[in-house]
């Protein structure tokens, strides 16, 4: 009998610290990196795209900035992120789980996640993956992005795991579980989380690749 896992994250949580911690993500070359490489792949881009898990929306506010023509959706389960998003942004910002999306079949041309599948149980994950996979057109985009190398369990064991991540993956991992649901994988960045003289150091990784284990892996797949 398999237990199932209980999940840590709940919307009360992440109604607190979602908007705790934004400013110091703002801060970070190695967050804000994430998000420009995200938004340069969809520049110039056209139709619907849905953000799984948007968070505070500064994906969204990027996209906003430049001349984009892409129509921007997002789901979240924090009732204080889709109020802050509905009210200050242009687009479509739903309260839901990504177990269950609120949309009909082949309805979006592009769809992002980012850093959130680790917070999905692993008994959801197949389903998480099934439900983006319906909404998304075929030869549609999808772009996940998750922590690498992390020692998840040292974290549990030394009580550090503050983002409640419940999942490691790998690429292998990763490629196999969108493999499933009908993703061909078009190809991924790595990206390490350097406090200090952030692009220097990512182009000494790039000439030493033995240096640093990575800390992030953008994903970009697309609908079979």
């Amino acid at each position: 009998m398999v237990t199932k896992q209980k999940n840590p994250n709940t919307p009360e949580l992440w109604d607190k610290r979602l908007f705790e911690t934004n400013e110091i993500l703002l801060h970070s070359p190695y967050y804000i990196d994430k998000l420009r490489r995200v938004a340069d792949f969809l520049k110039n881009k056209n139709g619907r795209i849905l953000d799984i898990g948007f968070g505070a929306a500064n994906l969204e506010r990027l996209i906003l900035a430049s001349d984009t023509k892409l129509k921007l959706y997002g789901i979240d389960f924090s009732s204080r992120a889709v109020m802050r998003a509905n009210r200050e942004l242009k687009g479509t910002f739903i309260l839901a789980k990504s177990q269950k999306l609120p949309f009909r079949k082949s309805f979006f041309d592009f769809l992002v996640m980012l850093d959130v599948l680790e917070h999905i149980p692993s008994q959801e994950s197949g389903r998480v993956l099934s439900e983006i996979s319906r909404v998304l057109k075929r030869g549609g985009n999808f772009i996940i992005s998750i922590p690498l190398n992390e020692d998840l369990a040292k974290m549990n064991n030394e009580g550090t795991n503050f983002n409640k991540h419940l999942r490691e993956y790998t690429p292998k991992i990763l490629k196999k579980e969108l493999s499933l649901v009908g993703f061909g994988v078009l190809g991924w960045e790595f990206i390490y989380a350097f406090r200090n003289f952030y692009f220097l150091k990512n182009l000494a990784v790039k000439i030493f690749p033995n240096f640093r284990k990575p800390n992030l892996l953008i994903v970009y797949a697309i609908k079979k």
